[in-house]
């Protein structure tokens, strides 16, 4: 029997043992993720208000409202790559096409269309930043999709996803960790934004780069079934998957981490005295997520994996209240309490997208399929509802504390309200998500149980394959 482009395809990338290059490459491609979300989410709150000078109020129900269309992409790209069949795979091509789109939305946000009427630059950002959504759902669901079928081994997988968490969460920081000197550098550039536009064309190309990478290296090894996914095995999946019910749960109780990495900007500005301060809090706060990938695959052959969730949790929230009574006048503090915050922010987020992981697994042994479109288009679909959030509550906050779009120095009650949400809000919102995630019983000694059995099924199915072929 002759074999399709998309099984010949299957057949061939099965046989090659994973390469350190895929490693490298599949961390490339995290990077470039973590670059467009990250310029956004750290710059592009501060651009409208400062640059397009947008109410900090309007921004964040710009935001909202642009967000929650834009959630409703990603359960529509997850159906799309589960029914996908290409000789390139089912997720690759999404990978690059859906990238380089992406990226080029990402340029466009940050340019200031300098247009005299306050309505004609909210449509701008309206029409730009709902496409900019689209793009995030063509490269983001796919993307974590990766990380399920490059291996089958539980090992080579938590080290995967552990580096590449990190290493999207360091490509982040390093946006913060530069970006507010480039900022300042370009500022006085002809059509600059202040510093900004030219920052998000810089960034954008070298996305750009990273998807391109990913595409020629990367390799999916797990087949997915041959039958295509119905609408109705898909609300199947979803009502039964309690993993990942858990997890959506506990993200949306996580949503103060997001806030506090919009407020980065503003707390370097205003509390510190200057944006170019940013790389200070960054450093640190680098070292501490460069130590995740070490520790937690360790960590995870000690402790059960939502243990570890509350105790880094519990640590985060100390180390914010440490934080928070002794204050930023002190920059070495600042420095070294930094470390603590990101490597227990990183823990969370890591530990987080291994439930998630370990969601699909879940939902393979109870329904026969693996749908990882449709688990990490549920991962999207609820990260830009939180952004959307995120964002909103962001505004919400900045407005009740009295932030002044027009001053340069804010009251001291603005700032100590910015600081407080700065270092206590990733430890109070990952104590919070991690109720839903201990209430699951998929874990322990039934989530071992539960891989036994769909390896075995696994080895069944390949060998049926293999006699009638």
């Amino acid at each position: 029997m002759k074999l399709s482009n998309f099984e010949q395809y299957y057949e061939k990338s099965s046989k090659v043992p994973f390469k350190k290059r895929e490693m490298v490459s599949y961390t490339f491609g995290g990077l470039g993720d973590s670059i467009l979300s990250g310029i956004v989410s750290t710059f592009f709150m501060i651009f409208a208000t400062a640059v397009l000078k947008i109410s900090p109020i309007t921004v964040g129900t710009i935001l909202l409202i642009t967000k929650f269309v834009d959630a409703f992409c990603d359960p529509i790209v997850g159906v799309l790559m589960d029914n996908t069949r290409t000789k390139f795979g089912k997720l690759r091509p999404y990978i690059l096409f859906g990238g380089l789109f992406w990226a080029a939305m990402t340029a466009l946000l940050f340019i200031n269309p300098s247009f005299g009427s306050e309505s004609l630059k909210i449509a701008y950002v309206v029409v730009i930043y709902t496409l900019w959504g689209i793009g995030f759902a063509l490269f983001d669901v796919p993307y974590w999709s990766m990380s399920a079928i490059m291996t089958t081994d539980s090992d080579k997988r938590n080290s995967i996803v552990s580096l590449t968490r990190t290493a999207t969460t360091v490509g982040a920081l390093v946006v913060s960790l530069t970006g507010g000197i480039l900022v300042s550098y370009f500022a006085d550039k002809p059509y600059s934004g202040q510093g900004y536009s030219y920052v998000g064309w810089i960034f954008s190309f070298l996305a750009a780069i990273s998807f391109v990478i990913l595409f020629l290296v990367s390799n999916e090894r797990v087949k997915p079934q041959t039958e295509k996914i119905t609408f109705k095995s898909m609300i199947n999946i979803l009502k039964v998957n309690k993993p990942l019910q858990a997890y959506i749960i506990s993200q949306f109780l996580q949503v103060l981490t997001m806030v506090t990495q919009a407020l980065t900007s503003y707390y370097a500005i205003y509390n510190l005295g200057s944006i170019s301060l940013m790389s200070f809090i960054m450093i640190p706060i680098m070292i501490g997520f460069l130590s995740t990938p070490f520790l937690v695959p360790k960590l995870l052959k000690k402790i059960e994996i939502t243990k570890l969730f509350l105790y880094s949790s519990v640590a985060s929230l100390i180390v914010g209240a440490i934080y928070f009574s002794i204050g930023y006048e002190n920059l070495i503090f600042v420095f070294v309490i930094s470390i603590f915050s990101g490597l227990f922010m990183s823990m969370n987020m890591t530990l987080s997208t291994l439930y998630l992981v370990d969601s699909i697994d879940y939902a393979e042994w109870k329904t026969g399929y693996r749908a990882e479109g449709l688990m990490f288009a549920t991962q999207s679909l609820t990260a830009k509802i939180m952004s959307a959030l995120s964002s909103f509550i962001t505004g919400v906050v900045l407005t009740i504390v009295g932030f002044n779009t027009n001053a340069t120095i804010q009251a001291s009650s603005t700032l100590q309200g910015i600081f407080f949400i700065f270092v206590l809000g990733a430890g109070i919102s990952a104590l919070l998500g991690s109720i839903p995630l201990l209430m699951c019983k998929y874990k322990g000694k039934e989530r071992l149980r539960i891989l036994d059995e769909v390896k075995k099924r696994r080895e069944e199915a390949a060998d049926k394959s293999r006699i009638i072929s």
